[in-house]
């Protein structure tokens, strides 16, 4: 059959009545996503209650915002999946025609991916603006106090010394930290990559599933629970809220290599503390745990159900970020540790909860 046939009936098919049919479907096939990202949607607006602060992060303008500027990233990473796919595993003796006709097949008649993807893309769209209030609102919750605490077992976990001055000798010159620098900001796209590549892989709906209820539980229970709980800014605010000079070293070695070789990371410190002390725009700070690790350990986890070359890749990743994160004077070594422990334990209970969504699609699937 050519895809211009199985574009017309599988459309037939939709307008002869099977859309409201596939749209239950596939909020179906998202059911426990669906219901953690509303508890925590529940969960951030009696937090607004309590502050006394809305909820402002979820507007329609913001969000419409949000959608507008990742649809263009989700569709690059799309094409940049499908071509990886066709290069590693198929192969073909036409790469373009192939391509051609396998974007062409997914956009044009495979309306269950597109569907469940879609629902699943604006789940996480909506979370990540949920989540993006929830951390602005931690020092109201729980005042930052916990610094000195983690300090002071970063010191006694590592002999005595910072961890940052144990890496120095290695790390703290402008080639290691702008490596170091520009891996920490690649994790962005790797993010989105990762979650729109799970949002749409329905070749394998377990597989898809553990990751994104796994990633949002790690967001929920490290990002929010023990962000809150253990409130904390890290090592290079540690002065600016007054607990004192320990990390000025590492602050002045960050200034001076950005002033001759800027360092992203350096910039955006500056403006969360900034925004921070001005209570206006993007202010989220938060140390305990770490979130750049937790997620780039749930992304190896991930990787290592595509194969162990992709999957050690993802845990070097991970090692490096774990290295900046404490080089650039963003975490505690502990913050990394304990992101660690929070991603193994998420991706376990996620992994139960995929089982229990692939008990439920194949219970609605007989019935």
């Amino acid at each position: 059959m050519t895809i211009q046939a199985k574009f017309e009936l599988d459309t037939s098919a939709v307008a002869g009545g099977g859309l409201s049919r596939l749209i239950v479907q596939s909020l179906r096939d998202n059911g426990i996503l669906l219901v953690l990202v509303l508890a925590y949607y529940v969960a951030a607006l009696l937090i607004g209650v309590y502050t006394a602060t809305p909820v402002s992060t979820v507007s329609p303008t913001i969000l419409a915002l949000m959608l507008a500027s990742l649809v263009p990233i989700f569709l690059a990473t799309m094409i940049i999946w499908r071509f990886a796919y066709m290069a590693v595993a198929v192969r073909p003796a036409k790469p373009i025609a192939w391509m051609m006709q396998d974007l062409k097949s997914t956009f044009l008649y495979d309306h269950r991916r597109l569907v469940s993807g879609g629902i699943a893309i604006l789940a996480i769209i909506f979370f990540a603006a949920v989540f993006a209030y929830v951390k602005e609102t931690i020092p109201q919750l729980n005042p930052f106090s916990w610094d000195g605490t983690f300090a002071r077992l970063d010191r006694q976990m590592h002999g005595g010394h910072d961890p940052y001055a144990l890496f120095s000798p290695i790390f703290a010159n402008a080639t290691a930290l702008r490596g170091l620098d520009l891996a920490y900001s690649a994790w962005f796209l790797l993010i989105y990559f990762f979650s729109f590549i799970a949002c749409m892989d329905r070749e394998n709906p377990m597989r898809s599933n553990s990751y994104l209820i796994s990633f949002t539980l790690t967001w929920i229970v490290g990002g929010s629970v023990f962000a809150v709980f253990f409130s904390s800014v890290g090592p290079i605010y540690f002065a600016d809220f007054g607990f004192g000079d320990q990390f000025a070293p590492l602050n002045d070695m960050l200034l001076g290599i950005n002033a001759q070789y800027p360092l992203m990371a350096v910039d955006l410190q500056a403006m969360l503390l900034e925004n921070a002390q001005n209570n206006s725009g993007v202010s989220g700070i938060s140390a305990m745990p770490s979130m750049h690790l937790a997620t780039s350990w749930i992304m190896a986890f991930h990787a290592f159900r595509f194969g162990k070359t992709l999957g050690w890749i993802m845990v070097g990743f991970a090692v490096v970020i774990q290295l900046g994160s404490v080089m650039l004077g963003w975490h505690y070594a502990i913050d990394g540790y304990a992101g660690f422990l929070v991603a193994a334990v998420c991706w376990f209970a996620g992994a139960k909860l995929a089982r229990v969504q692939s008990r439920i699609d194949r219970s609605s699937a007989r019935a």
